[in-house]
């Protein structure tokens, strides 16, 4: 399997101090623990106390790393699920849900914009809220911690 970065998600891995061998084990490793919307996929991993997420297309080998990001917050559980967001998750071919899910973070829980898929209680963040309003309130609970 041949994968590259675009530019984009190279920019972005050094800010966030993300390295290419992670985000082509979270692609190699996902199988059928990933979600598709046409011919991109969102694949995640925890990684140490990150949740790591990779966004690819491509297709017969050749893969295109589209961004990869990550964020602090732990994942819980799902507790609003609402209309179809144009995603499938691979593992059941089960609709994914735009919803809301719990997330905990320094012993703090608040709710959260996600993808959701109800029946395996699965959620994923996209790179536009990973990077803002997640990096946001983790800085925040960081503040409120100090």
């Amino acid at each position: 399997m041949a994968i590259t970065f675009s530019d984009a998600a190279k920019k972005n891995m050094e800010v966030k101090g993300l390295k290419e061998d992670d985000i082509k084990k979270i692609i190699e490793s996902a199988g059928t623990d990933r979600i598709f919307n046409g011919e991109r996929f969102i694949a995640k991993k925890v990684i140490g106390d990150l949740t790591v997420y990779a966004d690819y297309s491509g297709k017969d080998g050749n893969i295109t790393v589209n961004g990869a990001y990550c964020h602090k917050l732990s994942i819980r559980d799902i507790v609003l699920t609402g209309e179809d967001s144009g995603w499938k998750y691979c593992k059941n071919n089960k609709p994914v849900m735009k919803g809301h899910t719990d997330l905990e973070y320094m012993g703090a829980v608040r709710s959260g914009p996600s993808l959701v898929e109800p029946e395996s209680g699965e959620s994923w963040f996209e790179e536009y809220l990973a990077n803002g309003a997640l990096t946001t309130a983790e800085g925040l609970f960081e503040q409120k911690r100090a």
